[in-house]
């Protein structure tokens, strides 16, 4: 009965709704109180989590979700309680406790909108995955959001923003990829490849906010981290993964005529480019650090930094040679 409250959340009465959510926060807390979750999952916390303290079964579970081993209706399970999960930050104590400076930092304004009894709709969590994207989180806040976003570009469901906007626009050019048994990212991909074809605005901003989330960080794109898996060992070895370190190394090499990258990986590479640039005259820069996430990822990132240094320079010599003309100015008129 408590499962199907949960499930029809959204048509409760508003008394009822709360203390649906109050229950669901002890629960997540404390993952033995969840019912549900400790009975379909029972063997799986056998077999993965016996040494899991047992307020960190849930995080054990998400561990190992994805192995060979995993009982299908436990995956379920899991990622039923991921979805809950990632619709409030309350609901995730993980997340609370590594972001706990960054959320009032930077999501102060939606804080101050919500009410204490009411839900975020994951609005805190897209607050944060954009100043993931704009490499200002602290480094604990930073590794969860990362986790986050891995998770979600696999699978569109557990991104509440994404579902709530874009549910339409999926039914209409994603059915088929939506209704695949499996999600590995293939509606992400596909909202990525319509973005032209997108009507809602609303809608084309998140598909937007995912090409800036990717660009930031490769593995939150699996399918061009599937396709450029060979050719990151190959020649990116050495760089350290994040803050589009690695997406940058990929695009020199696509640059590069020396390099022969897999023809996939190639083609991925382009079509990400081809993103990138609509969304640039879409959505310009927001801001300084913005603009530097935009040079250091771009193709020719190499060219705008030597203009930008050339140009450092021409303002440097005009400032010094008009500094000399003024200072002979000056001593002719004390001469006088």
């Amino acid at each position: 009965m408590i499962e199907c409250l949960k499930e029809q959340k959204k048509q409760l009465s508003q008394r009822c709704h709360q203390r649906i959510f109050k229950l669901q926060e002890v629960e997540m807390s404390d993952p033995e109180l969840d019912y549900q979750l400790m009975r379909v999952c029972k063997q799986m916390i056998k077999r993965f989590c016996t040494e899991a303290d047992a307020r960190n079964v849930l995080q054990c579970l998400k561990q190992n979700k994805n192995s060979e081993l995993m009982d299908p209706k436990c995956k379920q399970m899991i990622t039923k309680r991921q979805i809950t999960q990632n619709t409030d930050y309350r609901l995730n104590p993980v997340l609370r406790k590594a972001c706990r400076a960054d959320i009032p930092k930077f999501c102060q304004s939606i804080l101050n909108k919500a009410s204490e009894d009411s839900e975020l709709e994951g609005q805190i969590i897209a607050c944060l995955k954009l100043k993931y994207a704009d490499q200002r989180l602290s480094p604990d806040c930073e590794d969860q959001i990362r986790v986050i976003l891995q998770e979600s570009a696999l699978d569109y469901r557990l991104d509440p923003q994404l579902q709530m906007h874009c549910s339409d626009e999926i039914s209409r050019l994603c059915a088929e990829e939506a209704a695949a048994q499996e999600q590995t990212g293939q509606v992400e991909e596909c909202l990525k490849g319509n973005l032209l074809k997108i009507k809602l605005e609303a809608c084309k901003k998140e598909v937007l906010n995912m090409l800036k989330e990717s660009k930031a960080d490769i593995f939150v794109d699996p399918v061009l981290h599937t396709a450029c898996a060979l050719d990151l060992k190959h020649h990116c070895a050495a760089i350290t993964p994040g803050r589009g370190r690695q997406m940058s190394c990929l695009m020199e090499a696509l640059q590069d005529k020396r390099i022969r990258l897999q023809p996939e990986c190639k083609k991925r590479l382009q079509d990400r480019i081809d993103m990138w640039g609509y969304a640039a005259k879409v959505a310009p820069a927001e801001g300084f650090s913005d603009l530097a996430v935009q040079v250091m990822t771009s193709p020719s990132k190499n060219y705008i930094l030597v203009m930008i240094t050339l140009s450092v320079c021409v303002l440097f010599l005009v400032g010094l040679l008009c500094g000399r003309i003024t200072k002979r100015v000056t001593r002719d008129m004390k001469d006088r």
